[in-house]
C-alpha cells in the first residue's frame, strides 16, 4: 500500500516496476534531501521522509514529518491517516535508513523529490 501526500490509500503491487524504480531513485538521491534538510534555504519547506511499516504481511509506506534526523534512531510524526494497526496518524514513530522509500520538500512552491507520488499521480491520470 502507498500513502500518497493527499491522505489517500493507494494499492499498488509489490512487483511494480515503475514504483520499485521511484523507490530505487529516491534511495540514491536521498543525499540531497539529508543535504538541504540540514541547510535548507529560506525558500525550501515542507520536509517529508516515506518510511515503510509493516504489520503482520502487510507493508504500508507512510510520509513523516516534523523530522528529527539528530536522534538515533531518527524519527518523524505519522503524517496520514494509516490502514495498518502497528502506528497511528499524528504519532512520533522511529524508523531506520533502510525503511525510507521516498522524500520530498518543496522549493518555491515546487516539489522536489517525491519520486513515489509522481508514479502515483502519473497512473491516476486518465489516457
Amino acid at each position: 500500500m502507498e500513502n500518497d501526500s493527499d491522505n489517500n490509500l493507494v494499492p499498488v503491487d509489490g512487483g511494480d516496476q515503475r514504483m520499485l524504480e521511484a523507490i530505487n531513485m529516491a534511495r540514491q538521491s536521498l543525499k540531497q534531501f539529508l543535504e538541504t534538510f540540514f541547510a535548507p534555504k529560506p525558500n525550501q519547506k515542507s520536509f517529508l521522509l516515506k518510511v515503510a511499516f509493516n504489520d503482520q504481511d502487510q507493508t504500508e509506506h507512510i510520509w513523516l514529518a516534523d523530522l528529527d534526523l539528530v536522534s538515533s534512531p531518527p524519527t518523524g510524526v505519522v503524517a496520514n491517516e494509516p490502514s495498518i494497526s502497528t502506528v497511528e496518524f499524528m504519532q512520533r514513530v522511529s524508523f531506520a535508513a533502510g525503511e525510507i522509500t521516498d522524500w520530498m520538500y518543496y522549493e518555491d512552491d515546487r516539489l522536489v523529490g517525491g519520486f513515489t507520488t509522481k508514479v502515483l499521480q502519473a497512473s491516476a491520470r486518465p489516457n
